[in-house]
């Protein structure tokens, strides 16, 4: 319960939306160790692919700080030595090979039989190698399409594991881009480097004010009284919508805006902003994006009445119009 708006949506961040500081130490911690036993088995077990990069990278909105309760998957992305190889585009959409172009390669041994490196393979070693580790042994290791999921009985959360590979610039010192598993045996390009890029200018330039409102948002879009848009097209259109204006000064007016002027965004298509993939609303049916602006159409206007008790002083009014947007989770008045 809460006496005032600012209050209601304190107490909503707290205890439903953002993830517990308890929680997210807990899970970098969990991550970290789960990268040990990785350079461990790189070290240990020779059929391990090569990881002489030695490092990862931490993508996904856990590590971009958008990630809302309950946390359910941490992404880590394992850097492999693509040394001896070259990608080529295999001409079908944004699909990629990776030629063998060295016998001696480090992943030679993943070979499809026609000179590339086939990414189902690598998955399918790093499930088998990681089932290896005395600690995981009881977990539930599983391979998805572009990842090995790693589920510990231990932790609410399971681990996304994807191989990537870094792909040179044109000046051969810097990377331009990583090349991760397509789902059917060839690569994709990606870049989460420009993600967390993007995401932290666009907080810094709001003051710090972007990211609470992002995860509030991300919390809307969880509802299930509509169709719910995959997390990183979502947050995407958040990003667009809050790119050129004003700075956010305040929660309630900042929700208000993105459900006025989201629309225009969303009936539009929408391009990967790494420009390295396809538009991210491929795949997402003209119904479906209706039904959507049909529930932004009402949020806005619920948005405005909230807003509009709030400025007369009316917190009790004001607050049940928020719990009408983001439902019984959202603090009553009192």
């Amino acid at each position: 319960m809460a006496l005032t708006v600012w209050a209601a949506f304190d107490a909503f961040r707290r205890d439903s939306v953002d993830l517990p500081s308890s929680t997210t130490s807990t899970a970098r911690s969990s991550r970290d160790y789960l990268f040990e036993q990785l350079k461990s088995l790189d070290t240990k077990d020779p059929a391990f692919p090569d990881m002489s990069w030695s490092s990862y990278l931490s993508f996904g909105s856990f590590a971009r700080k958008t990630k809302i309760r309950p946390l359910d998957d941490i992404d880590l992305m394992i850097l492999l030595n693509g040394r001896g190889t070259e990608s080529h585009s295999s001409g079908y959409g944004y699909t990629y090979r990776l030629r063998i172009t060295d016998n001696s390669a480090p992943l030679s041994g993943f070979n499809d039989g026609y000179g590339n490196v086939n990414s189902r393979r690598v998955l399918n070693q790093i499930k088998s190698s990681l089932s290896s580790i005395t600690n995981y042994r009881k977990a539930d290791i599983k391979r998805s399409q572009q990842a090995v999921v790693l589920n510990l009985a231990s932790y609410d959360w399971a681990f996304d594991i994807v191989p990537a590979l870094p792909v040179s610039d044109f000046t051969g010192s810097g990377i331009a881009y990583y090349l991760i598993p397509d789902g059917g045996g060839n690569w994709i390009r990606t870049d989460p480097r420009k993600d967390s890029e993007r995401v932290t200018a666009t907080n810094k330039r709001h003051s710090g004010n972007f990211l609470p409102v992002m995860r509030l948002l991300k919390f809307w879009n969880r509802r299930t009284h509509k169709p719910r848009l995959a997390s990183y097209y979502f947050e995407t259109l958040v990003q667009n919508v809050f790119a050129y204006c004003t700075p956010i000064q305040a929660y309630p007016t900042a929700l208000q805006y993105f459900f006025q002027n989201c629309q225009t965004h969303l009936m539009s298509s929408c391009a990967d902003p790494k420009g390295l993939g396809p538009p991210l609303d491929e795949g997402v049916d003209w119904q479906t994006k209706t039904k959507i602006r049909d529930a932004m159409n009402n949020a806005a206007q619920r948005a405005s009445f909230a807003n509009m008790y709030e400025q007369q002083g009316d917190h009790k009014n004001a607050i049940y119009w928020w719990r009408e947007i983001f439902g019984s989770e959202f603090p009553t008045y009192g």
